[in-house]
């Protein structure tokens, strides 16, 4: 664990030295404009998982009035301890089929959306730049616009990092002994729910 916990710390080293205009060059060789299909929030159009931190959780609960667990629910697992508890790590946006903040085709929560949704199609992976699938790709990209997306993925990877070391940090292992029948382990520590497997 603590080697893990090294080698995030020395990525987090590295990540907090990405250069943005870099970055924002690479963006604008790729090219991309949202097209405001909605498709990335769809479930027919591929995997529409987003994964939350506990940071982004909050904001969205304050901004549009709902609980935790109106919003999110625990990332699948299948990791059980001896007494049959099931743990994860992480939450995930709640859907049905769709996102559950799609609506008529717009984002309701689109000022606090969270950081997945804010530098989709783009991820940094291992300092690198990555792209999923999006029809805006190849789109026009004006020099301000990129140089606002490498910045959110600057900061989206760093959140990733920090994150990841947090939940390592506070990872006590799969030991039961919570109240509940399911353990969500993240940055803020163990969260033990009863969950209707």
């Amino acid at each position: 664990m603590k080697d893990k916990i090294e080698k995030l710390k020395k990525e987090l080293d590295e990540a907090l030295s990405i250069n943005e205009e870099e970055t924002a060059g690479e963006i604008r060789s790729i090219g991309f404009e949202c097209l405001r299909c909605a498709r990335c929030c769809k479930k027919d159009h591929g995997d529409n998982t987003v994964s939350v931190f506990p940071s982004e959780i909050r904001l969205i609960c304050e901004t549009i009035g709902l609980m935790h667990e109106d919003i999110v629910i625990p990332t699948p697992s299948s990791d059980r301890d001896a007494e049959g508890n099931i743990h994860t790590f992480e939450w995930i946006l709640r859907k049905n089929g769709d996102c559950m903040f799609l609506k008529q085709g717009l984002c309701v929560i689109y000022e606090c959306r969270p950081h997945i949704c804010k530098t989709y199609p783009f991820y940094l992976q291992d300092g690198r730049l990555m792209v999923s699938v999006c029809e805006g790709l190849g789109g026009k990209i004006a020099d301000n616009e990129s140089r606002r997306m490498a910045a959110l993925l600057k900061d989206r990877y760093i959140a990733e990092l920090k994150e990841s070391i947090l939940i390592l940090e506070t990872f006590r292992g799969f030991n039961p002994g919570g109240i509940g029948n399911l353990c969500v382990h993240d940055s803020e520590g163990e969260h033990w729910i009863h969950y209707v497997l």
